[in-house]
């Protein structure tokens, strides 16, 4: 885990606000209009695909932060790193018309969850980063309390572009029922929350589009990484390192155990007949007993 935002294992990277990183700057309140998909495509063909110039343009999103930290930051989420990739990449994504796409998936998914309206970057992304190809089918994304941002290839179909954005959407949403909009969040809340999103992608894209980490482990085995990981280190902060170790399974821990669990937690509660929708507004700790994961022990 990094400092900054919330990223999708459905297709990218996971991270989660944090106060070192000023990622906070609400431009669609403050000039009182729609954000909505931002026109990158135009600001990539005249910056010539400078990757630092693009950035630039971002900088009010991030509060006024240094296009080269912007740019740091984003390529961990899987954002294009040279002007080279960006003028190869751009005329086929302009010709498979992605960022009409994008707009119309986005569009779906704030009308089914009728959530905020925030600004949408799509982004070309790193083809020559062989683990987000290996293990992420070569996308990214990375969601804010108030912006998102997709990296995508031109060969990216309609189904993996409308599971990435119902996850990191989801995100969105999610960050807004927190208190503080997720800036203190815990590792617990980080569970639930990649949890509900890629239950988001099951019941708006389709189950078959759902992360293969859904399916890793059986109910014993994440009842008994929920007493072993979770439950020692619930509140420890999402910026804590140990966090993305639990979540991701780095290291010696249980390859993505925290996303499995908090998918887990999330499908018992779903199972006794909870909505998705009443989840989303449900706070975390109620989200986990209603699933039965208790601090003693797992589901019942």
């Amino acid at each position: 885990m990094t400092n900054g935002g919330f990223g999708s294992a459905s297709g990218s990277l996971f991270c989660f606000v944090s106060p070192s990183f000023p990622c906070r700057h609400n431009v669609r309140e403050k000039e009182g209009k729609a954000m909505g998909l931002l026109p990158t495509d135009r600001w990539l063909e005249e910056d010539e695909g400078d990757p630092l110039r693009l950035c630039a343009r971002l900088a009010p999103l991030f509060g006024k932060m240094p296009a080269r930290e912007i740019y740091s930051y984003l390529r961990l989420y899987g954002m294009y790193r040279s002007t080279r990739q960006a003028e190869r990449l751009l005329p086929e994504m302009k010709e498979r018309r992605l960022w009409e796409r994008l707009g119309r998936l986005y569009e779906r998914q704030r009308g089914i969850w009728k959530g905020p309206d925030v600004p949408v970057c799509l982004l070309p992304a790193d083809d020559e980063n062989w683990k987000l190809a290996r293990e992420f089918q070569g996308k990214g994304g990375v969601a804010f309390a108030d912006k998102l941002f997709f990296f995508l290839l031109p060969d990216h179909c309609d189904e993996e572009i409308a599971a990435l954005l119902a996850h990191e959407y989801n995100h969105v949403c999610r960050l807004k029922q927190l208190p503080n909009e997720g800036e203190d969040a815990t590792l617990l809340d980080a569970v639930v929350m990649e949890g509900l999103a890629e239950h988001a992608v099951a019941e708006t894209v389709g189950a078959e589009q759902c992360a293969g980490w859904t399916k890793y482990y059986t109910d014993r085995e994440m009842e008994r990484f929920w007493r072993r990981y979770i439950v020692p280190n619930k509140h420890l902060p999402v910026s804590h390192p140990h966090t993305s170790r639990i979540l991701y399974g780095l290291g010696w821990h249980p390859k993505m155990g925290g996303y499995a669990v908090g998918y887990a937690i999330v499908r018992r509660c779903l199972e006794r007949g909870y909505s998705l929708t009443q989840l989303m507004t449900m706070e975390t700790k109620d989200i986990a007993e209603l699933a039965g994961f208790s601090d003693k022990q797992g589901a019942s």
